[in-house]
């Protein structure tokens, strides 16, 4: 028994929290306004829903409430006139409900400045999109407050303006650099800081065909000057330089192999050709009228006689 009262209890539990976070979330106000009051347009149409008017102090950094505009079920409040330049939030509240606020500023059609940026070469111009009501009802006591800085820091570069138009100087081509800007009334910050805008800063044209001639025109001089030189350096030292590049005197293997004695053997043979021809040996030439005995001796006597001393009378006698 029990156990059956505990899962009751249990159960009961469970069914009213997820009502609780079933619960739609209680509708913000609509179309805030600010001027010479705040105004408003209800929730619902639900009774019972009542409103709370906050603005913000730009000196404690922080929302305060209004005096007399707060718990108020009605969509007006006049307590903001003498604030100035003013940003405001509404918030509906319902029992223990609260509602996300609207914020508003006063003179203007949006609390963050709403700005383009335009990339020139050295330079960012910031061009205001809109002149807001805030500027032209403060005039004297308004301007933009203008923060820029390299992309990936903090933007702590400050500047000032009451025109619409602002020329950020003395940037380095080829950074990217992110632009923020605020309102500024009476020297004090006013709405919120707009989103940042970043652009990168490019050369110019002009610029970028001055760079290409001059790395052309320093190219070929210095091309020059190492032709000249190397020109010079070798007609001065010509016979060097000759003497750097001929290729190392070297015997051929066969000199070697000769002068080592192991020159081989068939290189001293003199080899005859195959295609030459043999022939008898001639020992000795007569004419057909002088045809004697003695010119059919045998060559083996003739010999003998050459060797005799008087075989020179014999020569002579054929002569």
């Amino acid at each position: 028994m029990l156990c059956l009262k505990d899962v009751l209890l249990f159960w009961t539990f469970c069914h009213v929290l997820r009502q609780a976070w079933s619960e739609d979330e209680l509708s913000s106000p609509r179309d805030v306004r600010v001027g010479s009051a705040v105004r408003w347009s209800p929730a619902t149409d639900s009774p019972g829903i009542k409103y709370t008017v906050q603005y913000w102090n730009s000196d404690s950094k922080k929302w305060l409430n209004v005096s007399g505009c707060v718990q108020t079920e009605l969509t007006t409040c006049n307590e903001v006139s003498g604030l100035g330049c003013v940003m405001v939030q509404v918030l509906a509240q319902e029992g223990n409900r609260t509602s996300r606020s609207v914020e508003a500023c006063s003179h203007a059609d949006s609390c963050s400045p709403e700005f383009q940026l335009i990339s020139k070469e050295g330079l960012l111009m910031v061009q205001m999109v809109k002149n807001n009501r805030l500027r032209e009802d403060n005039a004297a006591h308004f301007e933009y407050n203008i923060q820029y800085g390299r992309d990936g820091e903090e933007v702590k570069q400050d500047l000032y303006t009451s025109t619409s138009f602002k020329t950020i100087n003395g940037l380095d081509v080829g950074q990217r650099y992110c632009v923020q800007v605020r309102y500024f009334c009476y020297s004090k910050p006013f709405g919120t800081p707009s989103t940042q805008h970043c652009e990168s800063i490019h050369e110019s044209e002009r610029t970028r065909k001055m760079k290409i001639v001059a790395i052309g025109v320093t190219v070929t001089i210095l091309l020059g000057v190492l032709v000249v030189g190397l020109t010079l350096f070798i007609y001065r030292h010509h016979k060097k330089v000759k003497q750097f590049l001929q290729p190392p005197l070297r015997l051929p293997d066969h000199y070697f192999e000769y002068l080592s004695g192991v020159f081989p053997q068939q290189a001293l043979s003199i080899t005859t050709s195959p295609c030459e021809e043999r022939h008898d040996l001639i020992s000795i030439v007569c004419r057909e009228e002088d045809l004697s005995d003695s010119c059919l001796i045998p060559e083996s006597e003739r010999e003998h006689d050459y060797d005799s001393p008087n075989g020179l009378d014999l020569l002579d006698h054929f002569e």
